[in-house]
């Protein structure tokens, strides 16, 4: 998936109107927490086989700075009022024919079924991903 495509108001106008979603952010944060695990796994390697000046401390630093953000996403997201069902009705229109989006539309549309048989959205990480109707009023 080309995050920076969906993030960056450049290639995607409607950031510039449109308020931060949980969903994105949500998508953020684990962009950055896949990323933390291969740097683990360089690490690693690098440890296992060492490369020139390149040694398993040369990952310490990137990888605090790294614990640093997920933490730091982690808490936005918890922050985060939630979305209600339009704004993810237009996300999933957004992304739905852009390639590599196949598999997260589909798990988009499952969890806009599940909000219309329970009246209650999904959560991510313990968090409602989806407004009620009550909580918006």
């Amino acid at each position: 998936m080309d995050l920076y495509r969906y993030f960056h108001p450049h290639y995607n106008p409607r950031l510039r109107k449109v308020p931060l979603r949980l969903q994105e952010l949500a998508e953020l944060e684990q962009a950055a927490t896949e990323l933390r695990n291969a740097l683990q796994r360089a690490a690693v390697r690098t440890r296992n086989a060492p490369i020139a000046s390149l040694s398993d401390a040369s990952f310490s630093e990137v990888l605090a700075a790294l614990d640093f953000i997920v933490e730091s996403l982690a808490e936005l997201t918890q922050q985060h009022p939630g979305d209600d069902a339009e704004s993810m009705k237009q996300l999933l229109l957004e992304r739905q024919d852009a390639p590599g989006w196949e598999n997260w539309a589909k798990l988009l549309q499952q969890r806009l079924a599940l909000f219309k048989v329970h009246g209650e959205g999904p959560r991510i990480n313990g968090l409602n991903t989806v407004k009620n109707a009550s909580d918006q009023q």
